[in-house]
């Protein structure tokens, strides 16, 4: 759909390829009252000449075409305030866009085929008024530092998934830039210089080589600092100084330890240190009584430390992957944790989730897959707001059942079960009407019980690599089911090659099948009060009558038998 807006109103019309303004209903008074269009997504080949006689155009979306260049023209649109490009097939830049620099304030020329990066950022450099700029994956190599000096207003700079290896030293100059992407470069060394914006609050330098982060290259007013996918192997204690940080990524890295400073981050709220070899608990991070997020995936741990009771403002914890046999007793207190992961440790028994796992009242997602759980814990069964719950066992120990009470879970909308060894479900799981998606591929299934039927919200529905044969007739009630797979299954009903097709195939089959014998009934009440009426006998099914000669011989026989009674009574007479 083509979005256009008015000064006073917004309408929407028909995707129109050639953008005629009296096809999309403008009149000529107010075709110069348009003020924003959104043509993204409209496979077209260039910028629709009408569009250029806006004069009061201010936001433009071309996103996600094919244009090749943009027309000269496009220096007439002089109240324009946003142009989003990205995603086209836009090879060079013309210079008359740069003449947009009196009201120009966000332009996006990510992801476009660009010969000559250094032409498009000559024509960039005149945009002074620019606040926001987006250059993502464009293979850039340098960043000039004309832009730098120039641009001075900008607030936003992305640069992620380019080839950069270090920036201008006038990068400086931007004291009013609050948020820079460099994701996904070539970075060796912290860019230098981001330290001494003043402004400077967000930072993404993920997914590079970075190495160290020295003294000097940090800033007092960072808030959100990503440096995740890196090579760092000690924590830079220059970040311990200050205190307004409230999100840090440093997952993925080569840390062992933090440093004794590292709490005195008392304002953080996000903490992810996932994939580093802590071995340990770090104790600094019990004193940060701010969190609420903290992922500690693929540590090495195999405790907890006692102190974690103090993160009483935690509602998000990922201890996955790590070397855990029992249950943490210590999370028991935190009552505020919605979201736990302990998916593949090694849980050794069902006794490893006590029962007081109720006290945590408000997780709504729980992850227990891949541990050495022989039986289903139905502990879990008390967490009566759980709506996510994991327990495909790809690695360690097989389910062989389910209880009836995983039906207490009355609002658990996912329930993941693959990879186990389970026969059968319980016909009680028609109960758990809020199911949404379930996964119970490479099981044993050699059917489905009848009540699946009453799953009628159900939208997605994993049963490959099972044993079954065939589908229950109320399987057809799963109005909803947008995705099934019945692949390496024996099926016959619904045969394998309507199973190939999806879901809708496969409910059309059963429906069809249902007509089918709805009509049979019918039949066969009809045949039955034809019987009736003509006196024909009692009714049988069709195909036990026997023929009409059968019939016939049976009933000489019996005349037969009534005559051989009644001889000797007429010679006595």
């Amino acid at each position: 759909m083509v979005a256009v807006r008015f000064c006073d109103d917004v309408t929407y019309r028909q995707k129109d390829k050639t953008l005629d303004l009296k096809v999309m209903g403008l009149s000529k008074r107010r075709k110069g009252k348009v003020m924003f269009v959104d043509c993204s997504f409209c496979s077209l080949t260039a910028l629709p000449v009408h569009l250029l006689h806006l004069e009061y155009l201010e936001e433009l979306h071309m996103e996600g075409n094919f244009i090749c260049s943009l027309p000269s023209e496009i220096s007439q649109l002089k109240n324009l305030r946003v142009l989003y490009l990205h995603e086209n097939l836009l090879s060079c830049v013309c210079r008359d866009l740069g003449r947009l620099s009196q009201n120009l304030r966000s332009l996006d020329l990510s992801h476009n085929p660009f010969k000559c990066p250094e032409q498009m950022q000559d024509v960039l450099h005149r945009l002074h008024g620019l606040r926001e700029l987006r250059l993502y994956r464009l293979d850039l190599k340098e960043l000039h530092d004309f832009i730098c000096k120039n641009l001075f207003r900008l607030e936003i700079l992305g640069l992620s998934d380019n080839s950069l290896t270090a920036l201008p030293s006038e990068i400086t100059n931007l004291l009013f830039l609050r948020e820079i992407y460099l994701n996904n470069n070539l970075f060796q060394f912290f860019p230098a210089g981001l330290g001494k914006l003043p402004h400077l609050e967000i930072i993404d330098v993920g997914r590079n080589q970075i190495v160290t982060v020295s003294d000097y290259d940090c800033g007092s007013s960072w808030k959100k600092l990503f440096v995740a996918f890196n090579r760092l192997s000690s924590f830079p204690r220059s970040l311990c100084k200050f205190g307004r940080l409230t999100v840090l990524d440093v997952s993925s890295n080569s840390l062992t330890r933090l440093p004794h400073c590292f709490r005195a981050l008392r304002g953080l709220v996000d903490l992810a240190l996932s994939n580093n070899m802590l071995r340990t608990f770090p104790a600094q991070i019990c004193m940060l009584n701010s969190l609420h997020v903290l992922y500690l995936k693929n540590t090495g741990l195999k405790e907890l430390h006692p102190n974690v009771v103090n993160l009483q403002n935690l509602c998000v914890l990922d201890l996955s992957q790590n070397s855990l046999t029992d249950f943490p007793m210590e999370i028991l207190s935190l009552v505020h944790l919605e979201d736990l992961s302990l998916d593949d440790n090694q849980l050794r028994a069902v006794l490893s989730i006590p029962a007081g796992i109720q006290s945590l009242s408000k997780i709504k997602n729980l992850g227990l897959s891949g541990n050495q759980f022989s039986t289903f814990p139905t502990a879990v069964c008390e967490l009566l707001l759980l709506e996510k719950l994991y327990l495909g066992q790809d690695q360690g120990m097989k389910l062989h059942s389910l209880p009836q009470t995983i039906t207490q879970l009355t609002k658990l909308k996912e329930l993941y079960l693959d990879n186990n060894n389970l026969v059968g479900l319980p016909n009680s799981i028609g109960k758990m009407q809020r199911l949404q998606v379930l996964d119970l591929h490479n099981n044993k299934l050699k059917a489905l019980p009848k009540t699946i039927g009453c799953l009628t919200g159900l939208k997605k529905l994993y049963l490959q690599t099972n044993n079954l044969s065939s589908l229950p007739v109320d399987f057809s009630n799963l109005r909803n089911l947008g995705i099934l797979t019945l692949t390496e299954n024996p099926m016959t009903a619904p045969p394998l090659e309507v199973c190939e097709q999806g879901a809708e195939a496969v409910v059309r089959y059963l429906k069809e099948k249902i007509c089918r014998g709805a009509n049979c009934l019918k039949i066969q009440a009809w045949w039955r009060g034809t019987m009736v009426r003509k006196k024909l006998g009692p009714f049988k099914e069709p195909g036990t009558t026997k023929s009409g000669k059968d019939s016939k011989d049976k009933d000489k026989d019996k005349t037969h038998k009534g005559k051989d009674k009644r001889a000797p009574n007429k010679k006595n007479a």
